[in-house]
């Protein structure tokens, strides 16, 4: 079982949403190597699930698990922001290695 359950809903055709999944894949391998369910939901071919999840702007990161639920919305290419969201302890400390 993961220990962490995120869903990346992004437009493909945007450039910011391209820099969001990629910033938040390394976050993942580097700090939750193996430990993490990534669900990349492109809202152009799922609208359906864009409109269940309430999403009204892209990208939107949702940490579904652990609980509770954690949404951030846009600036995901902002590596401390997305570190912060996610609940990873001394992002201070982080940033400046």
């Amino acid at each position: 079982m993961t220990n962490y359950w995120i869903q990346l809903f992004i437009n493909r055709n945007s450039t910011t949403s391209v820099g969001a999944e990629e910033n938040l894949n390394a976050i993942l391998k580097k700090y939750y190597p193996g430990d993490y369910q990534l669900e990349i939901i492109d809202i152009q071919e799922h609208p359906d699930k864009a409109e269940e999840a309430g999403i009204l702007a892209i990208p939107t990161l949702i940490r579904k698990w652990p609980q509770p639920e954690v949404r951030l919305i846009g600036a995901l290419t902002v590596q401390t922001r997305v570190l912060a969201g996610l609940g990873i302890a001394n992002v201070d400390h982080l940033q400046r290695q």
